[in-house]
This record gives C-alpha cells, structure tokens and sequence, in this order.
C-alpha cells in the first residue's frame, strides 16, 4: 500500500510537472494565431457592435447574451472552444482564406482551458536586460544555450583567411587588402583578429558601406521620383551620413538631428542638413495634381517611412482604418502626422532642384574636411581674441588719461595681427563657401497647419476636430517635457523606456552582420511578423545599445568578435537547422549589387576613393532613361561621366528613382521610391549573363587580367593571387586545375584569332598595357572576369 501511494504521488508530480512545461505563452504562442486567423473580423478594427472582440481580455470576456467567448467562471463552457472544434460550422468559417490548423486548435483549447489570461506583444513591452551569468561574449551565451537545447553544437571556427575576409565584407564592403591580410596572418597575438577589427572599423570604407543600409531605409534617391523625376539637391545629406557613422555619431542623436536638427538650439549646419531626411518623400508638380492631395500624401509618405525604418512597424493600414491587426487607432496615426504636417515645404515642388526650403553646404567629403579646419582656426582666432581683448581692457581701465589717449594713437601689435588673421580666416571662408552646394532641409511654419483625421484616408474628407502631435499609446506614453513638435518626436523614439526602436535597430544590426535578423520580419515586429529566434539576445543588444550611448561601432564590435559570428559557415550533411535559425553556423549569403560592383573596381585597380559629391553616372544601356521618362523631364538623356568619376564607389552612383542603374535593379536593390529594410536575393540567369557581359564587368575583368600579369611571374602565381585578392586564400587544387584549363582554351582561341582579344580589350575607357601580349591578357582576363562572377567573389562564407 504504502508502495502505491508513493507512485501515486510520485506520478501526480510528474503530470504537474510536464503541465507546467507546456504552459502556452500567449504572447508568442496564442496571439500570432489570433492575429493570423481571428483579427481581420474579431480584432481592433471591428465595427460590428454585437460581434465579439478577441484582441482583448475584456472583449473576449464580454457577456453576448447568456454565453462568453472566454467564460473565466466556466472555462470548459466557453464559447471560442466550441467554434474552433465545431465540425459543421467552425470559425474561422469554411469559406474563410485561412483555417485553423490542428496544432493552432490545440494552442488555443488548452491556452483556455489554463486559464484564458492575456498578455501584452512583447515588441510592446520595454525590453529587459538579462544577467548572462558569463565572462565571454554574451551573445555567445544566449546562443549556446539554445544550441545546447536542441543537443548540438557550434561549428569549430572559420579558417582564420575566411573569417578576416568575412569580417572585412560586413564592416567595409571589401575583401582585405592583401598587405593587411599578410599582417593578420602572421601576428600570433592572442588579438590579433581584435586588431584587425578595430583597423575595419576606423576605415573610411565602413561609413560608405554602411550608410548605404540607412540611405535604403528612408529611400534616399537623387531625384523628386515622380511625375518628371527631375533633379534635386540632396546629396549633402547623403554624405552627412557617411560622415556620422564614421564618427560613430551616437544613433539616438543620429536620429534626433535627422527628425528635428533645425529645431536645437541654435542648430549647426550639420544639423540642419540632417533634417534632409524629412525632405527625402518622393514629391511632385504635375499639371493635375492637386496641392492638398499631395500634402497629405506627402505627410502619408513620412508617418510610414518613420514606421518601417524605426519602429518596425507598417502603419499604412491605419491610413484608412483602425489597424486590423496592431493596437494602432486611426486617430494616432493623424496624430503622428500632424508631427510632419506642420513643415514649410510647398506640396508641390515645382520640378526644381532647390525646392524651398534649403541651404548651402559643402559639396564633398574634403570640402568638408575643409571646412571643418577652418572652423577650427575660426576657433582658435575667437579664443586668443578673448584673451587678447581681455587684457587690452584692464589696461585701458588701469591708465590714466594720457595712457589711454597714448593707446588709441598706438595700436597693440597684437591686435593688428589678430585683425589679420581673421581676414585671412574671413577670406577662407568666403572662398570656401563659394564651392557650396544646395541641399534640401526642412523648415517649421510660424503658425502650425491643422491636421485631422481622413474618412478612408481620403485628403478632402476630413472628420473631427483638429488633432494636435501625439503618438501611439502602445509605443510607450509622450514624454511630459518633451515639445510637440518633430524634436519631441524624437525624444520620445529615443527614450529609454521605448519598446520598440533600440529593438529594431539592433535587429537591422545583427540582419547586416549575420545576413538575416532575430526577427526574419524587420519590417513588421508588430502581431503579423515572425517571433524573434532568440528574444532574450535580442532584448539584450538592445539595453546594451542604450547602456553604451547607442555606440554603433561598439555594437558591430561586440558581434563580430563573438564566436558565433567567427564560426565556419559550412552546412551539417543532415540539415538539422537549413535556415540557421539557431546560428549554430557561420553566415553565408550572396552580396549586395553596390558590393559586386565595388569588389571588381577595387580588385582590378579602377576604384576612385574620392569620396562624397553628386552622383556619379557609369556605363548604362543608351537611351534607358529617354525611353521611360516624360519628354521635359531633365534626367530624360543619361550622359556616362567620362573618367575615373565612372569608377567611383557604387554609393555613389547617382540613383534616378524611376529607373535607378540597371546593374543595380538586376541584384535586388530597390527603387527607394519606399523604405527598404530588407532586401531580396534571388538568383536568375539574367544575373550570370550581365556578370559576364556587362560593359564595366569586362572592364573590371581586363583590367583584373592586367594587373594580374603585371604582378606575377606564371600561371600559378596569377591564379593565388586572383584567389588572394577575391577570396583571401590560396584555390583549391581543382580549382587551380580549372582556372589553367579555361586558360589553355582562351589563349588558343585568342592566339587563332587575335582580332577577337583586341575587340575584347577595347571594352571600356581604361587604358590597356599595348607591351602584354593581346592573347594571353585577353585570355587572363576572361579567366579573372570567370572567377569575378562566381560565387568564390560573390559570397559571404
């Protein structure tokens, strides 16, 4: 007997047990199902009185006439349990796009039967900051412990040649030179790869290689994008943000001089060219359009801009209606708006590249460089002024009459070589800002516009009374001393106790330095997007993003130099983990269209470092643009620039929103003509023939072939060193073997007909080396042009 009640007990302690560990987590288990499934008729945007609400504890509870969906008293009575299991007339209906699953009825029956209780999204709840109980990288910490969970292991560490090639593409967009990548090599430090990190992260390379995802983001583009698509002056404010992230201004100032730079106290000009981002909206002077109309759509444009690219968020639903899905009103959505409606700028922009209001700034990155030393001798002239002027007054105060009448007809020395030195400073400046250019800022009314909500998001059917600057109530409240204006604004993006935006800028973070993000849904953290993979990590870098004063390159060091980014990227045969969702990989994935085409310039010595000033005009296929534009449009003829400025940084290729650069397009970059904080990759045979044909891709690949030749003595040495500089390794031997063969075959073809190399050399303006042999530089360069476009160059591993 006493044997039984010992099992007995011994059982019950193992079913409660087993219980507990299946208790459903509502905010990660139940609402996405009710999001998915219920919300289109049962969630916030419902406006049938008598129909039941599931997108809140009181809806859900509320008595409909003798029965509850969630009954807290009867729970085994409520009425949610009999409709989902109901053969005959379920809900969702037979008719409905989407049904519940078995697995999702199942969440639901035993998410009722514990109790029915709600909870908030976590993507609105403030994140918190975990103890890792570790003295290693904590993100090692969180990701091991879900590895270990699922009872395998990390990879061993990547090939130390990959890995700083790795470390390379994610921080600058290059491979490393081959001298640097000698020196990581050879230094035995215990830091060595610490070293060449830090080396990565002070180049000037990793502000152009990462403001390229910002300029996405809040689709930069130099040109109005509408109607005519004209030029327009805004590339001051592209270059500003090279600048900033390569003086690793932090993000939540990064942020605040964006929404409301001109609104500081006696703002600077940087920050005032900052504000270009609300200025970024396509914009319009078509001869039908309709100022008021495009006032609000202006405004739409900047409220779902500010949505995907800091919160996350798609807000474009609450244009028209309450969110179906988020606990976003209608109402907040004209609220946010109203923080936008109030700028100065005319709703239609006149087609003109200075559409008001904007500025003069410096052209270019060295004309800011410029500009900033003169500014400090400025500086320098003002302090000894103080000083000189200073002591010019106790005198004058401590003479007598006939000193002081001695001091007027004598002037001190020292102020006469103060006068100058800042004529000569005056001089500068005044010569300096003669090469300035236009850029677009933003600018409030003295009096603020009204802003009310649209019926439908319709511009001429406003409802209710005037709206002042508010935002969501489910983002966290307004700060009390914050001004309503677009500075407020930003304060309370910002503030410490929002939930959202440090959350999503890490994600975007971790996206671009490990190829995909925590949520594989960076645009959407709202009740319709994906769970993170790992929401303790994830909440983690986003307190410590806060805790380190939002220090951007802190941020990319601490993922860089953790073991789960070092690790080798190869593939376990079995395929326990395809997606890599665990990490317990290294990343692999192709490379961005502006990297391709940077990795070919730079490896064939074509690359023109300048940095900064317009955009710059490439080979593209004659007549492109005049084929798709309005016949008075001024970027209707597409003129190549002549020179090295065709073989500039791909940042820097002027971006026509209506058409930007076909090799571009051609790998998955966006139009900008909206946010974009995700790009596709796909891979089609469209991508392999421009690879191979496109004018400036044969161009790289000659000019490959040449410098190759040039720098080595045999086939073999030219080979490691195509490998060294695209892949930072020696090749295989098969692929030694295949390299030598496709050689032999060119250089016969090209020896039997030598008119063919010199067509083939002609490609492009660079200028070919008439001393090397045409057949064997034709034939190299078709083999350097071969590896170019394989996936030995265009990988990340």
């Amino acid at each position: 007997m006493k044997k039984k009640f010992i099992t007995i007990i011994f059982f019950t302690w193992l079913t409660g047990n087993l219980l507990a560990e299946e208790k459903v987590d509502f905010s990660r288990e139940v609402l996405p199902v009710l999001s998915n499934k219920c919300f289109v008729c049962h969630g916030p945007d419902t406006k049938k009185k008598d129909l039941v609400r599931l997108d809140s504890f009181l809806g859900a509870t509320r008595d409909l006439d003798g029965y509850k969906a969630i009954d807290p008293n009867k729970l085994e009575e409520s009425e949610i349990l009999v409709r989902i299991n109901d053969k005959e007339d379920p809900m969702p209906p037979h008719k409905a796009e989407k049904k519940l699953t078995a697995s999702e009825r199942d969440i639901l029956t035993r998410w009722i039967k514990q109790g029915g209780t709600y909870a908030t999204h976590w993507a609105f709840v403030p994140p918190v900051k975990k103890k890792t109980n570790s003295t290693g990288n904590p993100i090692d910490f969180f990701i091991a412990k879900k590895i270990k969970a699922k009872g395998i292991d990390m990879n061993p560490k990547a090939d130390r040649r990959i890995l700083a090639r790795r470390a390379a593409l994610t921080l600058t967009g290059f491979p490393p030179d081959p001298k640097q990548l000698k020196t990581y090599i050879e230094d035995k430090r215990p830091d060595a790869y610490e070293r060449l990190v830090d080396q990565l992260l002070d180049s000037p390379s990793f502000g152009e290689h990462q403001a390229r995802y910002w300029l996405d983001a809040i689709r930069y583009g130099d040109t109005h994008g509408l109607h005519l698509d004209n030029r327009r002056g805004i590339y001051p404010f592209r270059d500003w943000v090279v600048r900033s992230i390569n003086e690793n201004l932090p993000l939540d100032q990064f942020i605040t001089w964006q929404l409301g730079g001109d609104l500081l106290p006696d703002p600077t000009l940087a920050q005032k060219i900052a504000t270009g981002f609300i200025r970024m909206n396509p914009s319009t002077a078509e001869g039908g359009a309709i100022p008021a109309e495009f006032q609000a759509k202006n405004n739409f444009d900047r409220v779902e801009t500010l949505g995907t690219a800091l919160l996350g968020m798609s807000l474009i639903c609450a244009r028209c209606h309450t969110h179906k899905y988020d606990p976003i009103l209608q109402t907040e959505y004209y609220q946010l708006m109203a923080f936008f409606n109030n700028t100065s700028e005319s709703s239609m922009d006149g087609n003109k590249y200075e559409y008001s209001p904007n500025i003069k700034a410096p052209a270019d990155q060295a004309s800011w460089n410029e500009w900033n030393a003169i500014k400090e001798i400025r500086k320098g002239v003002l302090k000894d002024a103080v000083k000189i002027q200073t002591d010019a007054f106790n005198r004058w105060q401590k003479a007598s009459e006939e000193e002081r009448f001695k001091l007027l007809t004598n002037p001190d020395q020292k102020v006469v070589e103060l006068q100058k030195r800042a004529a000569i400073v005056a001089k500068s400046i005044a010569e300096s800002e003669k090469r300035f250019t236009t850029t677009l800022v933003a600018k409030e009314l003295s009096k603020p516009r009204e802003t009310r909500l649209l019926n439908r998001g319709e511009y001429n059917l406003p409802v209710g009374e005037p709206l002042l600057p508010d935002t969501p109530k489910a983002m966290g409240s307004f700060p009390k001393d914050a001004p309503r204006n677009r500075l407020g604004l930003a304060h309370w993006l910002t503030a410490r106790e929002h939930p959202l935006v440090a959350r999503v800028l890490t994600n975007r973070i971790w996206q671009r330095t490990f190829g995909e993000g925590l949520v594989r849904t960076p645009a959407d953290f709202g009740l319709q997007g994906e769970q993170p993979t790992h929401p303790e990590l994830l909440d983690w870098l986003a307190v410590e993003l806060q805790d380190n004063k939002w220090n951007l390159k802190k941020m990319m060091r601490l993922m860089v130099t953790s073991r789960t980014f070092q690790q080798s990227s190869a593939r376990d045969s079995k395929q326990v983990d395809p997606e890599n969702r665990l990490w317990a990989r290294g990343p692999s994935y192709r490379l961005d269209a502006e990297v391709l085409r940077d990795i070919g310039l730079w490896a064939s010595q074509l690359l023109d470092p300048t940095m900064g000033g317009e955009g710059v005009k490439p080979y593209q296929p004659a007549g492109l643009w005049k084929a798709l534009m309005h016949p008075g449009s001024n970027t209707k003829n597409y003129v190549p620039d002549k020179g090295v400025r065709q073989y500039r940084r791909s940042l820097y290729v002027y971006w026509k929103r209506t058409s930007p650069h076909p090799m571009m397009t051609l790998f998955d970059a966006p139009s900008r003509e909206t946010s974009c904080v995700r790009r596709s990759r796909t891979a089609t045979p469209t991508q392999s023939l421009a690879l191979l044909n496109e004018r400036q891709r044969v161009e790289m690949g000659r000019m490959l072939g040449q410098r190759l030749l040039k720098e080595s003595k045999d086939s073999e040495n030219i080979i490691n060193k195509l490998f060294t500089l695209l892949a930072s390794r020696a090749p295989e031997e098969a692929e030694k073997e295949a390299c030598i063969k496709l050689f032999q075959q060119l250089q016969k073809r090209y020896d039997k007909n030598p008119n063919d190399a010199e067509t083939f050399l002609s490609i492009g303006e660079s200028a070919r080396d008439k001393e090397l042999d045409a057949a064997s530089l034709a034939a190299w360069s078709q083999v350097a042009l071969t590896v170019l476009a394989s996936d030995i160059a265009m990988w990340v591993y």
